[in-house]
């Protein structure tokens, strides 16, 4: 059923093709879109997703805007299409991490042609690009996906891939916010602590997203906390989501929540209901769930019944569904 609730979940699907199952749930639920992953793509022939693609999109029946069909494609070893799909590597690497004209010329072609191949097989959002500044020498779980040390090296170079993905019309979205670059635990295995003051945020994580937040139409939330702002993990902090994001930063777009099922995030699947609603209320728009058929209609149902029993939290359900529906008629 097109709901409130299916407006805000991006699922996921397990193999190359939709089971039966899958089928029936992308039919009958219409949740707001999908993220592939590097198990839906056949060896050495990514063309063959562009059947699954289209058949997502149809999924959705007349009416309905474009379907969000997006992936994590950065390049370097964050990268669900294999060779040989445009890949100049490692972020931190390309163009040996400068950031003068030709640097950031360069970097602008790069987001054109992966923008341009994933539009060719129907993907219209890269969750791409990471803005977080890398400060922490073990924090291998982000690394060399970062643009850079600096926010002065990391915000142009970022610029200059994104714009590269919008003028082939595949929308980009600014990750981690509010910066996960200084991390010493992968939030994919547990919770990840950023214990650093309030004029650090301010100076150095907070730097690239106060600059591109205007220019992009999705960021997406990090599952870290940070102490200074809050005790709550970044992806249900209010304060972090409403009062710095949106009120300090000015961003108007879509909110995305980092994949719901990390190790970050309590599991257990009355907790992890819980961790959905707060998320919502929070600020975030959309939720990532990113394995498992049925903790798709988990994730529905609880949002469904909290909405029928808070009229507060069923407002800001309403709020997230318009926003992620307008989001989705600019795709292509």
């Amino acid at each position: 059923m097109r709901d409130a609730a299916s407006a805000v979940v991006i699922a996921a699907v397990e193999g190359l093709e939709l089971t039966p199952d899958e089928e029936r749930f992308f039919k009958e639920e219409s949740p707001a879109g999908v993220t592939l992953f590097r198990r839906n793509f056949p060896q050495d022939n990514f063309q063959n997703v562009a059947r699954l693609n289209a058949s997502l999109q149809a999924s959705g029946g007349s009416g309905a805007p474009p379907m969000v069909i997006a992936i994590d494609q950065e390049g370097g070893r964050v990268s669900r299409i294999a060779a040989p799909f445009p890949n100049l590597g490692p972020a931190m690497a390309i163009e040996d991490g400068r950031f003068d004209r030709s640097a950031l010329t360069r970097l602008r072609q790069y987001g054109q042609d992966v923008g341009r191949s994933l539009r060719d097989i129907g993907i219209n959002v890269d969750f791409a690009p990471v803005l977080d500044v890398l400060t922490e020498a073990t924090n291998l779980a982000i690394g060399d996906r970062c643009f850079g040390t600096t926010p002065e090296q990391v915000t142009p170079r970022a610029e200059a891939f994104m714009s590269g993905l919008h003028s082939e019309r595949v929308m980009g979205c600014l990750k981690h916010f509010p910066g996960q670059g200084d991390a010493r635990v992968d939030t994919h295995q547990g919770t990840a602590v950023i214990d650093v003051s309030l004029q650090t945020l301010i100076t150095r994580e907070l730097v690239p997203f106060k600059a591109l937040a205007t220019k992009c139409p999705m960021v997406m939330i990090s599952h870290s906390i940070f102490p200074v702002l809050d005790d709550l993990e970044a992806s249900r902090s209010r304060i972090i989501i409403m009062d710095w994001l949106r009120a300090r930063l000015g961003f108007e777009g879509v909110v995305v929540s980092d994949d719901m099922n990390m190790g970050a995030l309590p599991q257990q699947i009355a907790e992890w209901k819980d961790v959905l609603i707060d998320t919502v209320a929070a600020g975030c728009d959309a939720l990532l769930v990113c394995r498992h058929l049925d903790r798709c209609y988990a994730a529905l149902d609880a949002l469904r019944a909290e909405a029928k029993k808070s009229p507060a939290f069923s407002a800001r359900l309403d709020d997230a569904a318009r926003r992620v529906t307008s989001m989705r008629h600019a795709l292509i």
